[in-house]
């Protein structure tokens, strides 16, 4: 849903969680925006509306919280949120090159994506396309071995802030340098795209995440991600 009945310039559509269809999954297709509880009120309204018994968001900003929590909402989940100023990135020894990722092999990256996360964190290939529009400018990578996609990186970019979206690495291809790659490539990529600061989260305990971000010059913020959840009551 494009919230039309409230405002136009605030953007959010409810699909359905990834491998959880009774659960709506309330993505804001900006990462700058602050709804209002009418707009979040208009969303769970569709939500219950469809039969759902549980929303949950995204990945939220602190800055766009509020109207959630005051909606009755819980968090179920904090994201680290890392941060490094961008700069040109050295030439990496490993040449492999990574190639785009075209609409028709989301497919493959969200089998990936489930491989590599564990439940409920696994994208589907709707909720892949959703990251695809959520910033004005993206870019979508993978890299093959054995001619069987292995890895794939969404990257965006909004204003001078680059975001990298999603990272996924098949758990039988992890530690070969995959992730490194598609990292200085999104991270060379969003400079010339006119990027002064890159952000990126991951869970907490994901220690070899943050183990890679922090070796190429991410370092945690203060803040964090926040996930929330609201289970609904039931129409009439």
């Amino acid at each position: 849903m494009e919230a039309t009945r409230v405002d136009r310039a605030v953007r959010g559509r409810i699909g359905r969680w990834p491998y959880e269809p009774d659960v709506a999954h309330l993505v804001l297709l900006d990462h700058k925006m602050v709804p209002s509880t009418r707009h979040v009120e208009a969303w769970i309204d569709e939500a219950r509306a469809d039969g759902c018994r549980t929303i949950r968001t995204g990945a939220l900003f602190p800055t766009s919280i509020e109207p959630f929590i005051q909606s009755g909402f819980e968090t179920i989940d904090r994201l680290a949120l890392l941060e490094t100023r961008i700069r040109e990135q050295p030439a990496l020894a490993d040449q492999r090159r990574t190639k785009p990722l075209r609409p028709r092999k989301l497919g493959d990256a969200a089998d990936i994506d489930r491989r590599a996360f564990a439940p409920p964190w696994g994208n589907d290939r709707a909720a892949l396309a959703d990251i695809l529009r959520a910033t004005p400018a993206h870019r979508a990578r993978s890299m093959s071995v054995d001619r069987s996609m292995a890895a794939f990186a969404i990257t965006g970019v909004a204003e001078r802030v680059g975001y990298l979206q999603r990272l996924a690495v098949d758990p039988t291809r992890q530690r070969e340098g995959l992730g490194r790659v598609l990292v200085a490539d999104s991270l060379d990529w969003m400079r010339r795209r006119g990027a002064t600061t890159a952000m990126v989260n991951t869970a907490f305990d994901n220690t070899a995440a943050l183990a890679l971000y922090e070796s190429v010059g991410f370092r945690r913020r203060d803040d964090s991600l926040l996930i929330l959840e609201l289970r609904l009551a039931p129409l009439g």
